[in-house]
């Protein structure tokens, strides 16, 4: 979404003209969806964009993504909403969703949960969390506080992969091969022990 998603005039403005011309032809239902899914992006951000072309004022077009009651032209209004609705990640009504369910600690969840568990080099893990970064103090740190902790607890003990190497330093604290292990890439099939599900 990040690599698909730009935020510029230019595009705004590309945005507004493909809405106008889908908003042409009467038998179009759900525009912002479809013009979304062919940008590969999500309605939300597509529907932001498409505002910043229509409105000079950018703290005007956040607040009508907030409230579309504010826009004037009733058929944007609509599909402005219907985008925003149909958006289980970005906007305002995902904002919401996600933050009750961070009150309630359901967010936290890692990149994958096991349903039967292996061990790697006899360490048992329940699941795995991928991180596409150097693993330095401060970010480990970071990670340990918000994500990786609520894993242990919620799950049992895991896999950590820093894709681009991590400080040596990290092996030695007290979290490492007691909570989680550490690794620079996918375990070697050599030292993965499966293990079978009792039907």
């Amino acid at each position: 979404m990040k690599h698909s998603y730009r935020k510029s005039p230019q595009i705004s403005s590309k945005y507004h003209e493909f809405y106008e011309g889908l908003m042409r032809d009467k038998s179009k239902e759900n525009v912002i969806l479809q013009l979304s899914d062919c940008q590969g992006i999500s309605p939300a951000l597509f529907a932001r964009s498409l505002l910043q072309g229509v409105y000079s004022d950018s703290s005007l077009a956040k607040k009508c993504i907030k409230d579309t009651t504010l826009i004037e032209e009733k058929d944007l209004a609509y599909q402005v909403f219907m985008g925003i609705m149909n958006d289980n990640q970005y906007g305002p009504y995902a904002d919401i969703i996600k933050h009750v369910l961070r009150s309630r600690g359901y967010d936290k969840t890692p990149d994958f949960k096991l349903d039967v568990p292996i061990a790697v080099d006899g360490f048992i893990v329940n699941w795995i969390e991928s991180k596409a970064l150097f693993g330095d103090e401060e970010n480990h740190s970071g990670y340990l506080k918000e994500q990786l902790t609520c894993y242990w607890n919620r799950f049992g003990p895991g896999l950590v992969i820093y894709w681009f190497g991590y400080l040596e330093t990290l092996d030695s604290t007290p979290e490492v091969n007691n909570m989680f292990i550490l690794r620079t890439s996918f375990p070697e099939k050599s030292s993965i022990t499966q293990y079978k599900m009792d039907i």
